[in-house]
């Protein structure tokens, strides 16, 4: 008979554990449910505006109370960003890569993930991710840029220019465009085209 009573009370015990276990992740998983579509959207704009403003670790931490399932590329993005800043290179492409499996054109993944690449002279997998970039998004100066680059860092000069003209025809006022341009005309033997553009460059300054 006593130990029917202790089989019952051990049950009982069990029971209890389980109820209260469950009950935790119930009272987990509506604290996510509970977040309204404004709310997630306030948390971003709060998270963006501080990343804007250099507080990346606080930034990071108001990221952080939107879930998994209800963060958008742009989030992934910016979280990628900061571990990238903190030097936290593998958990930034993780969320690159995060960004392009929930894009349907995810040309700042791609890009993010070939400039960290391209830090770490990764140059022919760089390469690969500007392509992909520039195939998702024919129109972003920066992806043609960053290939030129990559030819740049290899050598190939030729291909290197045709990628910076090809920025310059989206984006006629960045500066480091042309000094690349102008790199790569003299390294191909032509000084003329090269002098050309170093002139133009310093006429600008003198006259700002």
């Amino acid at each position: 008979m006593t130990s029917l009573i202790k089989n019952k009370t051990l049950k009982s015990s069990v029971s209890l554990i389980l109820i209260l276990f469950f009950c935790f992740l119930c009272k987990s998983v509506c604290s996510y449910e509970i977040l309204s579509d404004k709310e997630i959207l306030d948390i971003k704009n709060e998270a963006f505006a501080l990343y804007s403003t250099n507080n990346k670790k606080e930034a990071l931490e108001v990221l952080d109370k939107i879930p998994q399932n209800r963060r958008d590329e742009d989030v992934f993005i910016v979280i990628g960003n900061i571990y990238d800043d903190m030097n936290q290179r593998g958990v930034a492409i993780e969320n690159f890569n995060k960004a392009v499996n929930i894009s349907k054109k995810p040309y700042k993944a791609y890009y993010n993930i070939g400039c960290i690449l391209l830090k770490k002279k990764s140059y022919d997998l760089a390469e690969k991710n500007f392509k992909m970039s520039i195939k998702c998004n024919k129109d972003f100066p920066y992806a043609y840029y960053n290939l030129a680059s990559c030819y740049i860092a290899n050598e190939e000069y030729s291909k290197a220019k045709r990628q910076l003209i090809k920025a310059l025809s989206l984006k006629a006022d960045e500066k480091d465009f042309y000094i690349n341009l102008a790199y790569c005309y003299k390294m191909l033997g032509d000084n003329k085209a090269a002098q050309k553009i170093v002139d133009s460059l310093n006429k600008v300054k003198s006259s700002t």
